[in-house]
């Protein structure tokens, strides 16, 4: 009996609280690829901002021709003949600035389409870390439901050798048959396999948490006696669909494919850039001239590009995207509704788990009172030691239920807030704890 003790209470000197659980999920290696993939779109997102800015090249080249180039003239009355025009060696050293002056807006909707990206994905990440509280959220709460139904099992096991006890004082003084004895020791056996049992799905559950948070568990503590509030369904709702992550990264994709058709539309506009060149050339690295040419040719100047037919594809490319954000219209809206309707089964879960749990506790009363009267009445020898054993396990199994159902209100609530948004969850739940 004191090594079934031991079991039992070994874990709560290892226990780990469920803040420090969700806390543990931000360093989880699940977390890690998101976080180095939103990183990257930040980059990327930088990287597109500076094709607004204008660029600067430096440049160098050196040619050694094989002949010297040369020019024929002709002129009426006289041979053919040849002149230089420039030397075999050619160096030219150039610094040029170029600014895209007007892009038809493609630019700027290029550069805001590669924002919303870095945020949908920081997004993404967010909503990674909400789904994985989630999953440590079950897994925790099924730890504890299962550590419960341990501990009740064990005291189920303890009430069934003080029964063996008296029995076997009962059945010393030839008070009852070998049969009762017998029973009541079967079912010692029976409860100590449903340790063993137990025991197991305990530690599977604290090893599937333990990979997720990436360190080993050996027990959790929930927050039960937290100070109840209303839950008002109307405003989590309201609340969800306006935090929640995934709906924002929605929300960001079909403001991505509106800068989208403005890029399509870009096509219908020139594109204006300004350059200047600060450029020599000459036969020697000093770049001073070649005799021939000048040896500064520096210059600054514009450029214009319109395009004013193309087979019509320009128009259909703005077509296109604006069917495409016609269709993430579509599936926003339809999220939404997803979403309000999975809130509203939480809550109907939520309310038919409250009204089990006040039947379990009902019930649990009932089966001790049950319990305590077989056994004065095994006692008195009223009552058979299968009557007894079969009400402490009954007992008990009702014990174990009504931890199971606490544990389950406790995942339902926490998915609820969960299901409104990370930051709502965490200024209700991490910060201040207003629930149980």
């Amino acid at each position: 009996m004191r090594l079934l003790l031991i079991i039992a209470l070994q874990g709560a000197l290892f226990a780990h609280t469920y803040s420090e659980i969700l806390k543990a999920i931000d360093d989880s290696p699940a977390l890690q690829s998101a976080k180095e993939m939103s990183m990257a779109a930040g980059s990327a997102a930088e990287a597109v901002k500076g094709r607004s800015l204008p660029t600067l090249d430096l440049s160098f080249s050196a040619a050694w021709l094989k002949e010297t180039p040369t020019v024929i003239f002709r002129l009426p009355g006289y041979p053919p003949f040849e002149l230089p025009m420039e030397t075999k060696r050619n160096f030219v050293g150039s610094l040029r600035l170029t600014y895209p002056l007007f892009t038809g807006f493609a630019l700027s909707a290029e550069i805001d389409k590669a924002k919303l990206e870095h945020k949908t994905a920081v997004l993404k990440l967010l909503d990674l870390k909400r789904n994985l509280y989630i999953t440590a959220t079950e897994l925790a709460s099924a730890s504890y439901a299962a550590e419960k139904s341990l501990e009740a099992r064990i005291e189920a096991k303890r009430a069934m050798d003080e029964a063996y006890k008296k029995a076997k004082g009962l059945y010393e003084n030839g008070l009852i048959p070998p049969s009762d004895l017998y029973n009541i020791e079967a079912k010692r056996y029976a409860v100590e396999a449903e340790i063993v049992e137990a025991k197991t799905e305990k530690r599977k559950i604290l090893n599937r948490l333990g990979y997720l948070l990436n360190r080993k568990l050996d027990s959790v503590e929930l927050p039960l006696g937290m100070s109840a509030v209303d839950i008002d369904e109307d405003l989590l709702i309201k609340e969800a669909l306006r935090s929640r992550e995934d709906i924002k990264a929605l929300q960001n994709v079909l403001k991505a494919e509106s800068d989208r058709v403005d890029m399509a539309k870009s096509r219908f506009y020139p594109n204006i850039a300004l350059a200047a060149e600060l450029k020599r050339r000459g036969n020697t690295p000093e770049l001073n001239g070649d005799g021939f040419t000048n040896a500064d040719q520096s210059y600054i100047g514009a450029s214009a590009r319109w395009n004013l037919f193309s087979g019509f594809s320009d128009t259909e490319n703005v077509e296109a995207a604006r069917y495409r954000r016609l269709s993430s219209q579509a599936a926003l809206d339809d999220y939404k509704k997803r979403v309000k309707t999975e809130l509203e089964n939480a809550f109907l879960d939520l309310f038919a788990l409250e009204s089990r749990l006040r039947s379990a506790k009902m019930e649990l009363k009932a089966r001790k009172a049950y319990c305590d009267l077989t056994k004065g009445r095994f006692e008195n020898q009223l009552a058979g030691a299968d009557e007894l054993s079969r009400s402490i396990a009954e007992l008990f199994a009702s014990k174990a239920k009504v931890y199971v159902l606490e544990s389950r209100i406790f995942n339902q609530k926490a998915l609820i807030f969960l299901m409104t948004g990370i930051e709502p969850f965490k200024s209700r739940f991490m910060e201040k704890p207003t629930f149980r």
